[in-house]
């Protein structure tokens, strides 16, 4: 059987649109890489209706820009839907951005420490409720000293009640958790992402901040969701390992139920779809749109993905299908792929 060889899978994501499913979410926390360029926030951060994203300056390029913060220490918050979930289940285990410090009222940003906070809000909208957890990092930028660098691990398989520089809180006190919660219900259900230019337990006087945020990196493993269609296709299209960019990406197709002789994979330009049934010799239910990339095997797969990180939390819709000693195509399931790293 002849092997149509894709030594990357990128060949089929020039035009692959972004994946959601029908109650609008994308099926977990995805991975995130934020470089707000061409003026797209995909995280969403806001401080205020003020915000904005210039087009030059960053680090490099386009950014995220707060020119009037009048507060203690800025907040910006994340609430997007593809970082809310079960970062434990997406294995979550860093967030890292680039952050600068135009101007402030009162010295220079010396002692106020960046912090990266997840928070549960249980789905409510008062903070009365809240649970959250956080990581007090290193001292924000100082005022003109251009952009800084800031990284913040996420043990999200660490199943102790509290990791290793970590601090919990809840509304009625930010240094502890609340009674019977710990770091578990926090990691599993994160409502929130919240960037802190101050340490949360402290305050500090009011002023304008001029700050500006960009390269925000999520890091999760990627995903691939199992989609049947009307269910009249055989699942036998499973994923094998996480697709994280800059690794090999693989999966098998079962041929010994069907006893067929070869197993192939169509990687969709076009995105997902049900209900075709296209005859002529292929059987089943089509799950994804043409074009197609097509990888031929005999049972397994391997797709190398490139290690390009604004690939984050993109979404691909690909499909398998066995072929019969008779020559005929026989559909199986399709798996929607989210790539994380």
């Amino acid at each position: 059987m002849k092997h149509t060889a894709l030594p990357l899978l990128a060949l089929a994501l020039v035009s692959a649109p972004s994946l959601a499913f029908a109650d609008g979410s994308t099926g977990g926390p995805n991975a995130l890489h934020d470089d707000f360029e061409g003026g797209v926030n995909e995280g969403g951060w806001t401080y205020n209706p003020g915000d904005v994203i210039e087009a030059a300056g960053g680090n490099p390029g386009g950014w995220w820009h707060q020119p009037v913060a009048d507060t203690f220490g800025p907040i910006i918050v994340s609430q997007a839907k593809s970082l809310a979930g079960d970062w434990r289940a997406a294995n979550a285990s860093e967030v890292s951005f680039d952050a600068i410090l135009n101007d402030i009222d009162f010295g220079t940003g010396a002692g106020f420490q960046m912090t990266l906070l997840l928070r549960d809000t249980h789905g409510t909208a008062s903070i009365a409720d809240d649970d959250f957890a956080y990581f007090v990092g290193a001292n924000i930028p100082l005022k003109g000293a251009g952009w800084s660098s800031f990284s913040f691990p996420v043990p999200s398989q660490d199943t102790s009640a509290l990791p290793a520089g970590w601090t919990g809180g809840h509304t009625g006190d930010s240094t502890s958790f609340a009674p019977g919660v710990d770091w578990n219900d926090v990691i599993t259900s994160v409502d929130r992402v919240e960037i802190w230019w101050i340490d949360p337990s402290f305050f500090a006087i009011f002023q304008q901040w001029n700050i500006g945020l960009d390269n925000v990196v999520v890091h999760m493993d990627g995903r691939a969701d199992v989609r049947v269609g009307s269910g009249v296709n055989p699942v036998g299209y499973a994923s094998t390992s996480a697709p994280n960019v800059g690794t090999t990406w693989t999966s098998t197709v079962d041929l010994a139920t069907p006893g067929h002789v070869a197993s192939a994979i169509a990687v969709s330009y076009g995105g997902a779809t049900s209900g075709v049934f296209p005859g002529g010799g292929v059987v089943g239910e089509l799950l994804v749109l043409p074009g197609y990339v097509v990888d031929v095997q005999a049972g397994s797969h391997a797709f190398p993905l490139p290690n390009d990180p604004t690939l984050f939390g993109l979404c691909v819709a690909t499909q398998a299908a066995t072929v019969a000693p008779d020559g005929s195509i026989h559909l199986q399931n399709a798996l929607d792929v989210t790539f994380g790293g």
